[in-house]
């Protein structure tokens, strides 16, 4: 009898352990949910209402554009920003195609009272970033510019000075010299990138916006692709995150300073990646290269939930030499969970402009083209339901309670009645 007793007791400590588990783990559903497959994002097209105008938008007057040009093997990026500035970011390779593709979207973009970017950042020397800035820059001067921190020195006295690392090619030493070129015979300003330095962040003229630099946090690097800076553009509560061709190295040296900043007490501009921060898109570094858009970087720039429902932007030429984007990172995406619709890629698609703009009732929204596209959490089903957590973990208990009674009840029926199991002799 006694024996039986203390297996009632297991069995009841059991039950009570086993729930005690799992009220636990009701806190951690959504992740447990992805982890088991239970669940995963969906990338639906969402209407923003009608206007009355019939195409179911308001205005793009006041609302962010960025916008990846199909450049071929190579980045630009070109952002109409909220307050009516315009940013480039880098600018291809130096060849006829380049510069049209440019052109192009500037005439089809730009009225004629363009003649300048407000913003021009150049990430790093390398020929298929600056490439055609010279001629961008030519032709449309930048007030405010952000170069690498390397040194033109092809048959030329750079500006800056002597500088750590230095790089001897014509189409670099060309970007340097158009980064300093007047605008209406006034002088313009000149930074190298340097997130410790005050002036890397640029704010709106109506504070709805911010552009932060983040890195590099080193003064030199043994692959050009290092000086690219890793940037957050933020905006009506979308956080965009860019970067050039910024390696494995940059992106840790970025995710080590957000893990201290976590824990460091020390406030300063990195206490925004806190646990919870997310961002809506990633510009997959190096065209989508293997080494680059790591799975630290990304940890340290959005949660799980986020980055599955982030954008990915890839730039890169359509059958390009270096095969990318590389399998590698692709096969990362999925393996968090991204759905395929968003990753897009300029060699599929061509030029890439996600916006954010208010729909018909006053709402912020981001935009793909010209549908709203929102990553809906979808459930594996039986039937009309769904297969979450709770209802697999409580339906799970209740099995156990049942085959805990169950032994329970063999105790008691195999053991006898209340003599303990001896029965009587006859």
């Amino acid at each position: 009898m006694a024996s039986h007793r203390k297996a009632y007791i297991i069995d009841i400590a059991i039950l009570v352990i086993v729930a005690i588990i799992l009220a636990i783990t009701m806190a951690f559903s959504r992740a447990i949910e992805f982890a088991l497959g239970l669940s995963y994002y969906k990338t639906v097209d969402v209407t923003a209402g009608d206007t009355g105008e019939g195409d179911g938008f308001v205005s793009d007057d006041g609302q962010l554009k960025v916008n990846f040009i199909d450049v071929g093997q190579g980045d630009c990026t070109i952002i109409q920003l909220p307050d009516g500035k315009a940013m480039i970011i880098d600018a291809g390779k130096g060849n006829k195609s380049v510069k049209a593709s440019i052109d192009n979207f500037i005439d089809e973009n730009f009225d004629e009272s363009f003649k300048y970017f407000d913003y021009a950042i150049l990430t790093h020397p390398d020929d298929d970033h600056c490439g055609s800035w010279a001629y961008v820059l030519n032709k449309y001067p930048a007030r405010v510019c952000y170069r690498p921190n390397v040194e033109a020195t092809k048959d030329y006295t750079d500006p800056a000075g002597s500088l750590p690392k230095k790089k001897e090619t014509a189409a670099y030493r060309d970007a340097v010299k158009a980064m300093y070129k007047q605008i209406d015979g006034e002088p313009n300003t000149v930074y190298i990138t340097d997130p410790k330095s005050d002036e890397q962040t640029i704010v709106g003229e109506d504070n709805s916006y911010t552009f932060t630099f983040y890195s590099p946090l080193s003064e030199v690097y043994t692959d050009w692709n290092d000086y690219s800076p890793i940037m957050i553009l933020s905006y009506k509560g979308f956080n965009f995150a860019i970067s050039g061709d910024a390696e494995k190295t940059n992106e840790s040296e970025f995710a080590e300073k957000v893990k201290s900043a976590r824990t460091d007490g020390v406030t300063d501009k990195y206490d925004i990646f806190t646990d919870s921060y997310t961002v809506n898109l990633i510009k997959c570094g190096h065209h989508g290269s293997r080494t680059s858009t790591s799975q630290a970087y990304i940890d340290a720039i959005t949660t799980p939930e986020g980055a599955q429902q982030a954008y990915y932007i890839i730039s890169c030429g359509e059958g390009n030499s270096y095969k990318h984007p590389h399998k590698e990172t692709l096969n990362r995406l999925k393996d968090m969970g991204v759905p395929d619709d968003n990753v897009l890629r300029t060699d599929i698609l061509g030029t890439i402009t996600i916006s954010v703009r208010m729909d018909a009732n006053g709402n912020y929204n981001l935009f793909y083209g010209n549908v709203a596209k929102k990553s809906v959490l979808t459930y594996n089903k039986i039937g009309n339901i769904d297969l979450t957590w709770p209802l697999v973990a409580w339906v799970g208990y209740a099995v156990l309670v049942i085959v805990v009674a169950l032994h329970a009840a063999g105790l008691k029926f195999f053991g006898g009645g209340s003599d303990g199991g001896r029965g009587k002799r006859r």
